[in-house]
């Protein structure tokens, strides 16, 4: 009963009863959140998702959504004039009702590095900024050149495979659609799952040393100390160096991803850099 009142309640409100200052945003992943503090519009957030954590002070504020779904009761109750979901990432069925339910819903969709940009941008207009309306496109606009200097920058580098994990146990990579492939093509590095038609396949150890990649690089949060010591009794079959790197800035759809493409560029240059 609480719930249908709510609902109730939250329709009888006019969308155009909020002026542009009287925004109340809720967003439904981590990267959402942080695009909305770049955006600086951090002023009219309600709620965010779970693991919104950056910058910090995104953990202040209520979450309505994690990884089984959203707190419909929750959102509603919080009267949001703004949702921003995550195409891909939330629910199909929970971003269908909350457009059924009548609410302000921009479902955004992130299938390449350039596709961040048209996600800010198409953010801003969402938002409705006319008091700053260059701010969504000269953040694009700004990130666009940074990627394309990036990609000159290591352009002619040789091509190298690399082992590419997140999990030991048990042991995951990724395939075709996986979205770290977007990154590792900056650095001229191929995967050697890269084949799998599965995005996240389980691959066995075993298969790993037979291909003898270049690099390993790991993208987990634990302590490199634990990771090479998994390693630590195949090294007399394997010796290519591993690279751990921060899935929150590699795994997000934000202009931070950079700044770690970079990072494994560079640690994955061995002898052949150009």
């Amino acid at each position: 009963m609480r719930f249908v009142i709510i609902i109730f309640c939250l329709l009888s409100i006019s969308h155009s009863a909020f002026s542009a200052s009287n925004k109340r945003i809720i967003t439904l992943a981590p990267h959402l959140t942080e695009l909305v503090f770049l955006l600086e519009q951090e002023s009219q957030l309600v709620a965010v998702s779970d693991y919104s954590d950056y910058p910090a002070a995104a953990q202040d504020f209520p979450s309505v959504a994690s990884y089984t779904g959203l707190d419909f009761a929750a959102i509603l109750a919080l009267q949001p004039t703004h949702i921003i979901a995550w195409q891909g990432g939330n629910k199909p069925q929970d971003i269908a009702k909350l457009e059924a339910l009548g609410l302000h819903v921009l479902s955004l969709h992130t299938l390449t590095l350039d596709d961040i940009a048209q996600n800010i941008t198409d953010l801003g207009k969402f938002l409705d900024m006319p008091e700053k309306a260059g701010t969504a496109n000269a953040v694009a606009q700004s990130y666009r050149q940074d990627l394309q200097q990036l990609r000159q920058q290591y352009a002619q580098r040789d091509a190298q495979s690399v082992f590419y994990y997140s999990w030991a146990t048990p042991l995951m990579s990724i395939g075709k659609g996986a979205w770290a492939n977007q990154a590792l093509a900056v650095c001229q590095l191929t995967q050697i799952f890269a084949h799998s038609e599965i995005a996240y396949p389980q691959v066995s150890l075993a298969h790993v040393l037979r291909q003898q990649p270049d690099y390993i690089i790991n993208v987990a949060k634990e302590p490199l100390a634990s990771i090479e010591a998994f390693w630590a009794p195949h090294r007399h079959v394997i010796k290519a160096p591993i690279v751990q790197l921060n899935p929150d800035l590699l795994h997000r759809f934000t202009p931070r991803i950079l700044t770690e493409i970079k990072r494994m560029c560079e640690a994955t240059k061995g002898n052949n850099f150009v």
